[in-house]
């Protein structure tokens, strides 16, 4: 059976040093979080950022306004005016190879930019940044809900406290 687990329980709730172990279950964490991978001390990359290509960088968990909820979950950690930045079941991390994402926040629309987080960092520091929006990325990677009241519709939300032995 596939269980989904929301993000915010596994990570941030009372709940989240518990793990979940089965043989014949599937545990998929849904949702979404943000964590910041710059701080105050970065301001000349924050501005460069943001005058030269409207990229804002979250300097706090609580800076992410979106209201998107995806399965499995997405770590953001910037937005602009129409989208987020994000990286897919995982912490955002500069010495990872995995992809980050781009998803658009009105058509619900998600695109691999083919570059880590390193060469996303880069770019903007060296003023050759371009979001490519010619990869999209299938439902069966990522899906994309408008709020976590529409995923509801058509996934479960388990709780872990229905897992832990009573």
């Amino acid at each position: 059976m596939i269980y989904y687990i929301d993000a915010s329980e596994m990570f941030f709730d009372d709940c989240s040093a518990y793990f979940i172990n089965s043989k014949n279950d599937e545990f998929i964490t849904c949702g979404k979080i943000a964590i910041p991978i710059v701080d105050k001390d970065d301001s000349n990359f924050i501005n460069t950022a943001k005058e030269k290509y409207g990229i804002n960088f979250f300097l706090d968990e609580q800076e992410c306004s979106t209201e998107i909820y995806t399965v499995p979950y997405i770590n953001i950690f910037a937005s602009d005016e129409s989208g987020v930045y994000a990286v897919i079941n995982d912490f955002p991390d500069t010495k990872s190879s995995k992809h980050i994402c781009y998803i658009n926040t009105e058509s619900l629309t998600a695109y691999d930019l083919q570059c880590t987080l390193t060469e996303f960092v880069n770019s903007i520091n060296n003023g050759k940044f371009k979001k490519r929006l010619n990869n999209q990325i299938t439902n069966k990677d990522l899906t994309v809900y408008r709020n976590i009241s529409e995923a509801k519709k058509h996934i479960k939300l388990s709780k872990i406290t229905d897992f832990t032995k009573k």
